[in-house]
């Protein structure tokens, strides 16, 4: 894996790629590394395989979480969810789109179409305006 300073070389050289949908879809199976420029200069880089691409509401369905079933009865987050949101708030789980890696953990990066502010499918980590850059990893 690079380092944080190496995939910074990188980005100001342009061989890094803003990750889209349609990118990261295309990437299924994939080793990608990232870089995300965090708040405060607290960037990151991560290097995993690419899983899926889903729906939040569909990720938390399918998560194994030591809290569920919980005392209510619900079996997983997004059950508990459809308790108690209203239709708004359940439609912008089913919208936005998270990347989960092949070993079944969010990679945190998201995309949801109402920030999507020039129709381009980027996906980003913490605020909407953090961009995601990957490259492929080739073993």
């Amino acid at each position: 894996m690079k380092t944080l300073n190496e995939m910074y070389k990188l980005h100001e050289e342009k061989k890094l790629e803003i990750l889209t949908v349609n990118s990261a879809k295309s990437l299924k199976g994939k080793k990608i590394q990232i870089l995300n420029f965090g708040y405060a200069h607290q960037d990151t880089t991560d290097e995993f395989v690419i899983g899926d691409v889903m729906s939040e509401l569909e990720y938390y369905r399918q998560l194994k979480e030591d809290c569920y079933p919980d005392a209510k009865g619900h079996k997983n987050r997004a059950e508990e969810w459809e308790s108690f949101m209203n239709e708004n708030q359940l439609k912008d789980k089913r919208e936005t789109l998270v990347i989960v890696k092949d070993n079944g953990q969010s990679s945190f990066i998201r995309y949801n179409p109402k920030y999507d502010y020039e129709d381009s499918g980027t996906f980003y980590m913490g605020d909407v305006d953090r961009l995601v850059f990957y490259m492929v990893v080739e073993d």
